[in-house]
């Protein structure tokens, strides 16, 4: 993160455990005495609000024209780039799609509750997801099920890329739902690991019994699982669908992360297991 074009691009810290996985010292300090995780807080604060649109992260605009400028953009984008992507001859079955996604996020994709609550037919609700992935509206987050021993679901998670856009196609406010919450940060790692030309796959993991990894990193030599809390107080509970992966994986666990609001690192599992601030990890 930079606050001018005169700063220095650093990798913030989820780059650097991801090019060094098997040393997590990286991840450790003391949050509250750093300024750069002071600015981060800030900026992730405004990114959570309003998405990461170039044209609204000036501080100088007021928060109407921040959602004038999204409205606007969501109706340039269906008005000119839906319409050429698709060709559709109406818009209205599609709005009413993308708005039931942006309602769905962190949610696993069930064609059919799409098609059934925003009036279309399965087919249509389909195409319409795959426009919405071709021009980075949405990512569909692939299950995780290679373990043949295991009930696993096999059903992707769909992920809203921008929070500014999803919250403003329902025309919310406020403070973020879990779900909400759990996108954006699905988001920023996806969008991290793209800009830095890493070499790693990402899903997400659920049991039939009730075991989820709301993020789990495939690198060349193993995983890294992620728990993602909305929460401002973590404990050691929080991590416990992050404890004996081992027995479902088909290669090493090399560390896993609980991100939330709360501002403490901790360390569970003789350090197997960093619960971290999520503007410390971006940072």
């Amino acid at each position: 993160m930079t606050t001018s074009w005169d700063d220095e691009i650093k990798p913030s810290r989820l780059i650097q455990l991801l090019e060094k996985p098997d040393d997590a010292s990286c991840l450790q300090g003391m949050p509250q005495t750093s300024q750069r995780y002071a600015q981060a807080e800030f900026e992730f604060k405004q990114y959570l609000d309003y998405g990461g649109m170039p044209a609204i992260v000036d501080h100088s605009l007021q928060k109407r024209e921040k959602r004038d400028w999204l409205r606007d953009y969501v109706s340039t984008y269906l008005q000119r780039d839906i319409r050429d992507l698709a060709n559709l001859r109406e818009l209205e079955p599609f709005v009413r799609a993308q708005k039931t996604l942006a309602s769905l996020t962190s949610q696993l994709l069930n064609t059919s509750t799409l098609a059934k609550q925003a009036g279309i037919t399965n087919v249509t609700a389909k195409r319409f997801i795959h426009y919405l992935e071709l021009s980075y509206q949405i990512i569909l987050l692939p299950p995780w099920f290679r373990n043949q021993n295991k009930r696993l679901t096999k059903s992707p998670k769909i992920h809203f890329l921008d929070p500014g856009v999803q919250r403003i196609l329902l025309s919310r406010t406020g403070e973020l739902t879990g779900g909400e919450f759990e996108s954006a940060i699905v988001s920023e790692f996806f969008k991290q690991i793209k800009n830095n030309r890493l070499e790693i796959e990402c899903y997400h993991l659920r049991t039939l019994d009730g075991k989820e990894v709301d993020l789990l990193l495939e690198l060349e030599n193993g995983y890294i699982a992620v728990k993602i809390k909305k929460s401002k107080n973590v404990s050691a509970s929080d991590a416990r669908h992050l404890r004996k992966l081992e027995s479902i994986l088909d290669k090493p666990l090399l560390h896993s992360l609980v991100v939330s609001n709360d501002p403490r690192i901790q360390s569970w599992d003789d350090g197997k297991i960093t619960a971290v601030p999520v503007g410390w990890l971006f940072s």
